[in-house]
Parts: C-alpha cells; sequence; structure tokens
C-alpha cells in the first residue's frame, strides 16, 4: 500500500480539534461528523463479519454504510439537507404516536389529549435515500441500496431463496449463513469501498489542515483500479 496513506491516515487521526470551515454550520458540522462516525462503527462491524465468513451479513451491514454515505454525500450537497433531516425526524414521530392512537391503548384523559394535540400538529415530510440521490455524483449508491434491501436486508421472496437449495435427488436444504455469489460479493466490497471512501473524503475537506493531502487521492485512485480489475485484481494489489 501507498506509505502515504498510512502517514495520511495517522494525521488525520491525530486530529483534536480544528477550525470550522467559514460560514459552515454548527450544527450541520455536527452532524456530518455523527454520519462519519456511524458510517466508520458499522463499517468496522462489516470486518468482524467478514473475518467469520458471515458474508451475507456483510452485505445487509454494507446497506447500512451506503445509507451513510448517501446522507454524507446529501450533507455536503443541498442547503436544505438538515432541515430535511429534522422534518424526517418529526414525521417518523407523528407515526408512531399515530400507531399509538390506533393501538386503543388505554390512556388517561390527559395523555389522550396530548396525544390528540401532537397529532393535529403534522409536519414534515418523509427522507428517502432516492430523494437525497437527486443530482449526485454517485448515483449507484442509491441503486445499490435499493437492490440489497430487496434481496438481503429486507425480508423478501428473494432474501428468503438464499437459504434453499437443492441436492440433486431434488432434496431441499435450508441453509444457516448462505454464501454470496462472487459477483455479488464483489459488487457489495466496492459499493463498501466507495462508501467510505465518500465519508473520508467528506471529512478531509473539512478540516482545513487535511484539505489537498495527496494520500487521500492516491487511496481513491487505488480503489478505482481495484473496483474495475474485479476479485482476481484484488487478490494480486492486497
Amino acid at each position: 500500500m501507498d506509505e502515504g496513506f498510512p502517514h495520511g491516515s495517522a494525521k488525520l487521526a491525530d486530529v483534536d480539534s480544528f477550525d470550522a470551515p467559514e460560514g459552515e454550520e454548527p450544527e450541520l458540522l455536527f452532524v456530518k461528523f455523527a454520519l462519519f462516525a456511524r458510517a466508520l462503527t458499522l463499517f468496522d462491524t462489516a470486518l468482524l463479519l467478514a473475518e467469520h465468513d458471515k458474508v451475507l451479513d456483510v452485505r445487509s451491514t454494507c446497506r447500512k454504510v451506503v445509507e451513510c454515505a448517501i446522507h454524507m454525500d446529501a450533507a455536503c450537497r443541498k442547503p436544505d439537507y438538515l432541515q430535511a433531516l429534522k422534518d424526517d425526524e418529526a414525521t417518523s414521530k407523528w407515526s408512531r404516536a399515530k400507531a399509538l392512537k390506533d393501538m386503543q391503548t388505554d390512556l388517561d384523559a390527559g395523555s389522550h389529549k396530548l396525544l390528540q394535540e401532537f397529532l393535529n400538529d403534522k409536519k414534515g415530510a418523509q427522507l428517502k435515500p432516492s430523494d437525497l440521490s437527486k443530482d449526485s455524483q454517485f448515483p449507484r449508491m442509491a441503486h445499490m441500496y435499493r437492490e440489497i434491501s430487496a434481496d438481503t436486508a429486507h425480508v423478501t421472496y428473494s432474501s428468503l431463496l438464499r437459504h434453499r437449495s437443492f441436492l440433486p435427488d431434488g432434496t431441499a436444504l435450508f441453509s444457516l449463513d448462505p454464501l454470496l455469489e462472487e459477483d455479488e460479493l464483489q459488487e457489495t466490497l466496492n459499493i463498501l469501498g466507495l462508501s467510505v471512501l465518500l465519508c473520508v473524503f467528506s471529512l478531509v475537506r473539512m478540516i482545513l489542515t487535511m484539505v489537498g493531502d495527496e494520500a487521500f487521492y492516491n487511496l481513491h485512485a487505488r480503489y478505482k483500479v481495484l473496483a474495475a480489475g474485479g476479485q482476481a485484481q484484488l487478490g494480486e494489489t492486497a
């Protein structure tokens, strides 16, 4: 691996304080750093799962990392991202409150009044990854988010089929921790790498002392070679 990247990553890890970019809203800056922390936490989880050959769980966790990257990309591009994020939170709370009321839970008069007042004040809209990805330079992330949702992360017919296979005599087998197809594994690793890279680059651009560090651009160039070369290339250059 390029010797510059370990130095660059160590330099980034050693940053304990920095001057916020001029004009950057403090609350939006907090959200970006929280997105980075969440993405790295999930990426670490994906690595641990990979070490134990839990490749299906790696793909499912990859979806969560992709979601963080989609949000990070939107946070850096869309002026209304922070408000949209808050509106989504308000919409989620309203939906949960309505579900509570629909359950006809035994509430006292005071609690019922407060609940109804909250429901009367509906505002905001649901935030979808597809909406966040509009005009993005990385449309494939939203596509992969939906693909992994459908074939792995959610309970769907396709995701259930992963656990079934047949013997030559027609006997059905049901497996724990089913393997991914080689092309699925490759696309999972590719989009996982792209998502983490996007989050890292977004973070670096917010720290003025790190802007322009060639190590991270060299890392991006290396990723492009690996992603284009496929699994064989990955094995040769690891």
